[in-house]
């Protein structure tokens, strides 16, 4: 079957463009980015993108399809590998300086996030609505952190003046045990979209890219 992908120009609708190529399963689309950015493994793959044809469709940019992001599947605390329509308030300003305090946040990697989303699509089900998130509270100063100390390693590797402070010594924050609140979680409802892959893979939502590599590779597509 193949699946057809429409309005795939962030970082999340190539993310799963690419995930499905890698799947071999052909995928419809229209941007030529997707054919440059996958040449090789279409080289070497017996999927194909295609300009047109029929199959299960997903859609980012609002247009009807029978999985819409935003609508059937909604994605919370995306942390894209570039500067687009994912980027979080918090690492827009942090970037440029400025401080930001906002609500704790449930972070995701885009790779999770379309790894997820190419099971569903390929199942052929349809949902009404499926949340999706990191299951792991961030508050904002951890967050802040860990941005701060990439940021500063990734500036001082392009000049190649690095500084001990910078390369050594840096535990994850935001790792100390914390209490459990009844009813103060703002987490999403992440039981359906679980329920759901434990029908499809057996696994179950199980996010496996640590946040450290998701603002690693987040901030390399912003600089480079």
């Amino acid at each position: 079957m193949a699946i057809i992908v429409m309005g795939a120009t962030c970082s999340l609708g190539e993310a799963v463009v690419d995930k499905l190529l890698s799947m071999d399963i052909d995928v419809i689309a229209n941007e030529e980015s997707h054919k440059l950015r996958n040449d090789t493994l279409l080289k070497y793959s017996q999927a194909k993108l295609l300009p047109q044809g029929d199959g299960y469709s997903i859609s980012f940019d609002g247009s009807e399809a029978d999985l819409i992001i935003g609508e059937n599947l909604i994605v919370h605390d995306l942390i894209p590998t570039r500067n687009d329509r994912w980027m979080p308030d918090e690492f827009k300003s942090w970037s440029t300086g400025k401080k930001y305090s906002g609500r704790p946040r449930y972070w995701l990697s885009v790779i999770d996030a379309a790894n997820a989303i190419a099971h569903l699509a390929n199942s052929g089900n349809h949902y009404s609505v499926l949340h999706m998130c990191g299951r792991r509270e961030w508050f904002t100063e951890d967050t802040e952190a860990e941005f701060e100390m990439l940021w500063e390693r990734t500036s001082e590797g392009q000049s190649g003046d690095f500084t001990a402070q910078t390369l050594f010594g840096h535990e994850i924050a935001g790792m100390e045990a914390k209490p459990v609140q009844e009813g103060a979680s703002t987490r999403p409802d992440l039981q359906p979209l679980h329920d759901a892959l434990i029908e499809i893979t057996g696994d179950g939502w199980r996010p496996l890219v640590p946040l450290r590599t998701a603002i690693m590779t987040m901030i390399a597509g912003m600089i480079g």
